[in-house]
């Protein structure tokens, strides 16, 4: 469960320096979750997080420890839906990943509740790391 007392800035901030997080009052619709917002929890499982534009909007990439991830975009019809998808990494890079579609997580989740959320990235954050080969 999201425990929104956290101090959000300060807990996110520190483990992914990367992703500016915006205070969760400033400019967002009430009732609307905000990917920022639920990374608290999952922060001991991420390794790297950054936000980048896309269509028109934004998307954050989560980098797990386990060299897995997820690309999380908001829809923008109707608003409020958020897509995630696992993704595989296979370099250092912010960019060096693919789309992963061969493990029991979905390949893409649409959900709009930020425990939704959180589910599937843990889903993500547990796989066992890949295979060196």
């Amino acid at each position: 469960m999201l425990n929104h007392n956290l101090d959000l800035d300060t807990i996110v901030a520190a483990k992914t320096p990367q992703l500016p997080v915006p205070s969760p009052r400033a400019g967002r619709p009430e009732g609307r979750v905000s990917p920022e917002r639920f990374l608290a929890p999952l922060s001991s499982a991420i390794a790297a997080c950054h936000r980048r534009p896309h269509q028109g909007g934004s998307q954050v990439v989560v980098r797990f420890k386990n060299s897995y991830g997820a690309i999380i975009s908001e829809d923008r019809q109707p608003a409020g839906i958020y897509e995630i998808a696992p993704l595989r990494f296979h370099g250092p890079g912010p960019d060096d990943y693919e789309l992963y579609f061969r493990s029991h997580v979905p390949d893409l989740t649409w959900c709009s509740a930020s425990e939704d959320m959180v589910a599937v990235c843990q889903e993500i954050a547990r796989l066992l790391p890949p295979a060196r080969v």
